[in-house]
C-alpha cells in the first residue's frame, strides 16, 4: 500500500515535467521572444523556466533531470522522423571560434550542462546520430581556457568512442586538425595550451582503443599540409606528428616514413630548383655571349657553387627571404596558410627572378622541417647521465628504424641533398650507430661476384651506396681512424676481388669452352672488356661504364675517401705522430696496399671517376708520395679528345643521329649517361649550407683540409715567393679543391665532357 501511495504522488511530478516541456515549445514557436533572442535561444533556456515554474507550483524539478529526458526526447522523436528538438541539441554543441555569434567564454557556460546530459545517453549515439556526433568532435572546444570544461568535454568524447568505436576515424580525423594550430599570429599565444589538450585526448583514445593507431596514421597523412604550406605550418606539423611517438608507439614507421616522405620532397625541390636556376643562369649567358655581351657570369644568381659563399650565401638569401615573408604578412596570408604570392609581390614576373625565389624559399622551408627535426632528434637521443652513459635501447630501436627507412625512401634518391643529414646526426651518438650503417651500406654494394640473387638489386642502387660509403668516412669527423682504415681497406679488398673475378673470365673465354657454356659464363659475368676505346695500349683502355658500374662507384669512394682522411691512413716512419711538413718518409697502413692495382688496373678508374676526384686524387697521392699518375690523367684527356672528334664526325656522317644509328646503342648512351652522371655529381655528405639546421652538424663534420695545411706561417710565406708560372698551377688546383669540397653543387657535366661520353 504505502509503495502504491508512493506512485501515484509522483504522477504529478511526470504531468509537471511533460506540460513545461510543451509549454516551453510552444512559447517558442509563437515568437514570445524577439528575434534575437529567438537566435540565442537553446533548450538551456527551457531548463532555467523550469526552476521558476516548478516552484510556483511547489514541485522541486532538478534542471540536470530535465535536459537529460530532453536529450532522449529529442533522440527518440529524431528516430520516428521529427528531427526539431534534435537539430536544437546539435546547433548546443555547435562553436567555432572564429564564426560562432558568441564568445568561448558564453560557449563554456552554455554546453557545460549539456555534457552530463549527453553522457547519460551515450549508448544511444549511434551512426544514425551523425550530425550530433559529428559536430561534437569538430567544435571548437580546445581554444577553452577553462581546464575543468576541457576535461569534461574530452572525457565525453572518450565515452562516445569507447561505446561506439566506429567514431574513431572522424574523430582522429577532427583533434588532428587541430595540429597545425598557432601559425596565425594571434594564435601564438594559445597554441601550446591546444596542442597539450588534444595530445591529452589522443593519447588517452589510443590507450583506450589501441587499434585507433591505424585511424592516427591516416589522419596523419590526410592533414598533411601541401608543399606551398608556410612554413611555420610545416613545423607545427611535424612537431605534433612527432609528439604522437610519444604515446603511440606502434605506429612509429608509419610516422617516421610521413615525415622523411614529406621533408625529402622539399629536399629534392631545393636540388630542382637549384637546377632550374643554374639552367636559366646558362642559357641567359649563352643569350648575352651570342648578342656580344661581355658581362660577367659570376654576377648570375647562381652563387652557392663558391665556396666563400656557401655558408653566406644561402643565409643571406634565406634571411632576406623571412624578412620579405614578415614585412608583407598580413593577416590574410597568414590565415591562409600559404606562400604564394604574385610576380610584382616578389620583384617581377622574370622568369630566372621566380626560379631564384623559389629556390630561396623551398631553401628557407627545408632548413625550417630539418631544424625541427634535428632537435627532436636530440631530444629522443640523450644519454643517461645518472646511470650507465649509454643510449637506452628504445633509442637504438628508434635509430633501427630510421637506417630502414632511410634505404627505402632516401637511398634511392639521387637529388636528395640534405635528409640523409639526419641519419648522419644519429650516426654521430654513438659509435654502434655508424657501425651499423656502414654495414648496411657495405650491404648494398654487395659482393664483388655477382649471384643471381644479388642481380636483384639494381646497380643504382649499389651505386648510391658506394657514395654513401665514401662521403660519410670522408666527411664523418666522429670517425676514428681504425674505422677509416677498415673501410678504406674492406672496400679495396672488394676491388681486387673484382678484378681477379674478371681476369678469371677472360682466362676462362680464352682457354677455348664450347659455345654452350660459354654462352652461360658470358650471361652470369659480362666480358671485362666488351667495348675498347682509344687503342689497347695498357691502361689506356677504358670498358663501357655500364657494365662496370658498382666497380668505379666503389673505386671513386676509396680515392675520394683518400683524399679527406689520408692522415688517418698513415703514419710517420718512426711510429710517431704524422707531421704534414715531412711527407717523404710516411708509412702507410696495409689496408692500402692494394690500391695501386685498382688504380692503374686496365678498367681505367680514373677515366671513370668524377674528374674533380681524380684529378684531386692525383694531386694528393702525389704530394703525399704514394703513388704517381698524373701521366694516366694525361693519357684519359687525350683519349677523350679523340673520342669527342670521332663522335662528332660520325654524327655528321649520320645526319646528326647516334653512332650506329641503331635503337640499342641509343638505349646503351642513355643508360651510361644516366649512371655517369650519378657517379659525377652525387656526394651525399657535401658541406650543409641550411643557416639553423647546419648549426647540428659542423661539430661533427670533417672539412677540407689542403695536404701541408699545418705548415708554419714561414714556409707558407715561402711559397708564395715562387713565380707565376706555380701561382697559375696554384689556382688550378684550387678551382679542383673548390669542386671537392661543393661537389653535388657543381655544374653538371654535359655528356660529350664526360669520359667516354662518345658511346
Amino acid at each position: 500500500m504505502p509503495a502504491r501511495t508512493e506512485s501515484m504522488a509522483s504522477r504529478p511530478i511526470k504531468r509537471a515535467v511533460s506540460k513545461l516541456k510543451k509549454a516551453t515549445t510552444t512559447q517558442t514557436q509563437k515568437g514570445t521572444v524577439s528575434t534575437n533572442e529567438a537566435e540565442q535561444s537553446s533548450p538551456v533556456d527551457g531548463a532555467d523556466s523550469l526552476d521558476t515554474t516548478a516552484a510556483d507550483s511547489g514541485v522541486s524539478i532538478d534542471k540536470s533531470v530535465f535536459l537529460r529526458k530532453f536529450v532522449e526526447n529529442a533522440l527518440q522523436q529524431f528516430k520516428e522522423g521529427n528531427p526539431e528538438e534534435y537539430y536544437k541539441l546539435v546547433k548546443v554543441f555547435t562553436f567555432s571560434k572564429y564564426t560562432s555569434y558568441i564568445t568561448v567564454e558564453k560557449y563554456v557556460e552554455e554546453v557545460t550542462p549539456w555534457i552530463p546530459a549527453v553522457s547519460a545517453n551515450i549508448s544511444a549515439l549511434g551512426i544514425a546520430y551523425r550530425e550530433l556526433v559529428t559536430t561534437i568532435f569538430s567544435s571548437d572546444w580546445v581554444v577553452c581556457s577553462d581546464e575543468q570544461f576541457v576535461h569534461r568535454y574530452a572525457t565525453l568524447c572518450l565515452q562516445i568512442l569507447s561505446a561506439h568505436p566506429t567514431w574513431v576515424p572522424q574523430a582522429i580525423s577532427a583533434f588532428v586538425r587541430w595540429f597545425t594550430y598557432g601559425a596565425r599570429d594571434k594564435e601564438t599565444a594559445a597554441a601550446p595550451m591546444v596542442h597539450d589538450h588534444l595530445h591529452a585526448l589522443v593519447k588517452e583514445i589510443y590507450c583506450t582503443i589501441p587499434t585507433c593507431g591505424t585511424s592516427l596514421a591516416a589522419a596523419l597523412v590526410d592533414a598533411c599540409p601541401f608543399k606551398a604550406a608556410k612554413p611555420n605550418v610545416q613545423v607545427l606539423f611535424v612537431q605534433n606528428a612527432l609528439r604522437c611517438l610519444d604515446y603511440a608507439t606502434g605506429i612509429r614507421r608509419q610516422v617516421l616514413q610521413l615525415v622523411l616522405n614529406y621533408t625529402i620532397q622539399i629536399d629534392v625541390e631545393v636540388q630542382v630548383e637549384l637546377e632550374d636556376l643554374e639552367s636559366e643562369s646558362e642559357d641567359e649567358d649563352e643569350d648575352e655571349a651570342d648578342n656580344g655581351a661581355h658581362g660577367s657570369a659570376e654576377e648570375g644568381i647562381f652563387e652557392f657553387e663558391e665556396e666563400e659563399d656557401t655558408k653566406d650565401g644561402i643565409v643571406d638569401r634565406s634571411s632576406e627571404n623571412e624578412a620579405s615573408a614578415s614585412e608583407s604578412g598580413s593577416d590574410s596570408e597568414s590565415e591562409s596558410g600559404s606562400d604564394s604570392g604574385s610576380d610584382s609581390e616578389y620583384g617581377g614576373s622574370d622568369d630566372l627572378d621566380d626560379v631564384n625565389y623559389n629556390a630561396r624559399k623551398a631553401v628557407v622551408k627545408l632548413d625550417a622541417v630539418m631544424s625541427t627535426l634535428f632537435t627532436w632528434l636530440e631530444k629522443n637521443f640523450q644519454r643517461d647521465t645518472t646511470a650507465t652513459d649509454e643510449l637506452p635501447e628504445s633509442a637504438f630501436q628508434l635509430y633501427l628504424a630510421f637506417l630502414d627507412l632511410f634505404n627505402v625512401i632516401v637511398l634511392p634518391t639521387f637529388k636528395s641533398r640534405y635528409t640523409q643529414f639526419l641519419l648522419f646526426f644519429l650516426c654521430s651518438r654513438d659509435p654502434q650507430y655508424a657501425d651499423v650503417f656502414l654495414g648496411t651500406m657495405m650491404g648494398n654494394v654487395g659482393e664483388p661476384i655477382r649471384t643471381q640473387a644479388q642481380d636483384k638489386v639494381s646497380s643504382v642502387t649499389k651505386v648510391a651506396a658506394a657514395s654513401y660509403l665514401g662521403s660519410f668516412v670522408a666527411r664523418a669527423k666522429f670517425l676514428t681512424p681504425k674505422i677509416v682504415r677498415s673501410v678504406v681497406g674492406v672496400l679495396v679488398q672488394w676491388a681486387n676481388a673484382y678484378l681477379d673475378w674478371q681476369e678469371q673470365m677472360l682466362k676462362d673465354n680464352a682457354a677455348g669452352l664450347d659455345d654452350q657454356k660459354q654462352q652461360q659464363q658470358q650471361q652470369k659475368a659480362r666480358p671485362l672488356y666488351s667495348q675498347v676505346v682509344g687503342g689497347s695500349s695498357g691502361p689506356t683502355q677504358f670498358s663501357d661504364f655500364e657494365r662496370h658500374a658498382v666497380f668505379y662507384a666503389v673505386t671513386q669512394a676509396i680515392l675520394y675517401m683518400f683524399c679527406f682522411r689520408w692522415r688517418d691512413l698513415a703514419e710517420a716512419s718512426g711510429g710517431g705522430p704524422l707531421v704534414e711538413t715531412e711527407l717523404d718518409s710516411l708509412h702507410w697502413c696495409h689496408e692500402v696496399e692494394g690500391m695501386q692495382r685498382v688504380v692503374f688496373s686496365k678498367l681505367n678508374p680514373l677515366r671513370a671517376c668524377a674528374p674533380a676526384v681524380a684529378q684531386q686524387f692525383a694531386s694528393v697521392s702525389s704530394q703525399t708520395n704514394f703513388m704517381f699518375c698524373y701521366v694516366m690523367l694525361q693519357q684519359n684527356r687525350r683519349s677523350n679528345n679523340a673520342e669527342s672528334s670521332a663522335a662528332a664526325a660520325s654524327s655528321t656522317t649520320n645526319g646528326g643521329g647516334v653512332p650506329g644509328g641503331s635503337t640499342s646503342s641509343l638505349m646503351m648512351t642513355s643508360s651510361n649517361h644516366i649512371l655517369r652522371v650519378d657517379l659525377d655529381t652525387f656526394f651525399p655528405f657535401d658541406p650543409m649550407a641550411l643557416p639553423i639546421s647546419r648549426n647540428f652538424i659542423d661539430p661533427i663534420y670533417f672539412e677540407w683540409k689542403d695536404v701541408g695545411s699545418e705548415s708554419t706561417e714561414d714556409e707558407e710565406s715561402d711559397e708564395e715567393d715562387n713565380g707565376e708560372k706555380d701561382d697559375e698551377t696554384n689556382d688550378n688546383e684550387a678551382g679542383v679543391v673548390d669542386q671537392m669540397i661543393a661537389m653535388s653543387i657543381s655544374p653538371i657535366t654535359p655528356l660529350s665532357a664526360l669520359p667516354g661520353g662518345a658511346f
